[in-house]
């Protein structure tokens, strides 16, 4: 590849030719966009091709033409004229060796900029010059990418039940038959703060739907028989091992499974800087790791959020909260292990 003018360097040589190529030849979606083609008609032949005037960037093959592509991170300049020109006829030389398949070539030129005489130079050379920006291919490709992957779209959300002991006796009332205006009556609490409790219970599948109607799911049915004769609002070992086996096998299940297990990841982090680990350090990591900067923006709400999703994690026996500082407990490294690899499994079946 030819050295590029001092002149024609900009800021835009952080961003490396080969981290472009990287995302165009792997989301064909962007480069059918960028090209002005038809997605389907677009096949990749080669990339990084070496042939004896250089390295050609990539080869495709598109209809009944193959598409020799010379991408730039920078403005045009004038060598890439001879640069591809001369791949050019390389790859007429392998053709008429027959190493190539016999189609028509066209040359196409990608850079971030271009003047109107650059437009006249390339048209004169019988090439095809196309204008991008970098950022908007980097954005692109992480919002497909993000579109593929399900657990980067959960959104996070709390619904005021401070600890997860609290929903027991809703739970055990429901076993019973019990409408929502019943259990509302037992328990002397409002119809929201009883549907809040609910809604946390189906985000840990205890609870189902059915024509407006809850019911306990089997996961449901065993929490409810672990805590019988158990009147307290706090979970007992089985309830609680229970729950963490699920979490630990489930991460992505829900916004509540999920949050938790970010909670418990902000820890991890930050205990490479102090250990144990401050809850004012947890509180902003865990509001920015979540996406949620904007909806939990305020002091008493990052500080709501992270009291109740820290609760849980330590009622799950995931981390031990002492004078304010969190440790994390050998189920939560244990968790954190799990979540990686759940993830990256998630990743990998994402871009199949």
């Amino acid at each position: 590849m030819n050295v590029i003018p001092i002149q024609q360097r900009e800021i835009n040589n952080s961003v490396s030719e080969k981290v472009i190529e990287d995302i165009l030849t792997t989301d064909k979606s962007i480069f059918s966009e960028v090209l002005s083609l038809t997605f389907s008609d677009l096949s990749l032949i080669a990339r990084q091709k070496i042939i004896p005037s250089g390295k050609l960037d990539m080869l495709y093959l598109y209809k009944d033409e193959m598409l020799l592509i010379e991408l730039k991170t920078v403005p045009f300049y004038k060598e890439v004229l001879t640069q591809i020109n001369n791949y050019e006829n390389d790859l007429l030389e392998l053709q008429n060796q027959n190493k190539l398949i016999n189609s028509k070539i066209r040359k196409i030129i990608v850079v971030t900029g271009a003047k109107e005489n650059d437009y006249r130079l390339c048209k004169d050379n019988k090439i095809d010059l196309i204008v991008y920006n970098p950022e908007i291919i980097l954005s692109k490709y992480y919002e497909n990418f993000k579109e593929l992957s399900s657990f980067l779209k959960i959104q996070s959300g709390d619904y005021g039940v401070v600890r997860l002991g609290l929903i027991k006796n809703t739970l055990s009332h429901l076993s019973e038959g019990l409408a929502i205006k019943e259990i509302c009556k037992l328990e002397n609490r409002s119809e929201k703060t009883i549907r809040n409790k609910i809604s946390i219970a189906r985000l840990l599948n205890l609870v189902g739907i059915y024509k407006n109607t809850f019911f306990l799911t089997d996961l449901g049915n065993q929490f409810v028989e672990l805590g019988d004769k158990i009147v307290d609002d706090r979970l007992n070992q089985g309830q609680i091992d229970l729950l963490s086996n699920f979490l630990k096998e489930n991460p992505f299940h829900s916004s509540v499974t999920y949050t938790i297990f970010s909670l418990i990841e902000t820890v991890f982090v930050l205990s490479k800087n102090s250990y144990p680990v401050s809850k004012e350090s947890v509180k902003d990591y865990f509001v920015k790791s979540v996406g949620k900067t904007e909806t939990w923006r305020t002091p008493k709400s990052k500080e709501t959020a992270t009291y109740i999703f820290s609760n849980y994690a330590c009622e799950l026996e995931f981390l031990v909260k002492v004078n304010n500082e969190f440790y994390i407990t050998p189920k939560g490294i244990q968790a954190i292990l799990l979540l990686q690899l759940n993830r990256s499994i998630k990743l990998i079946e994402s871009r199949k």
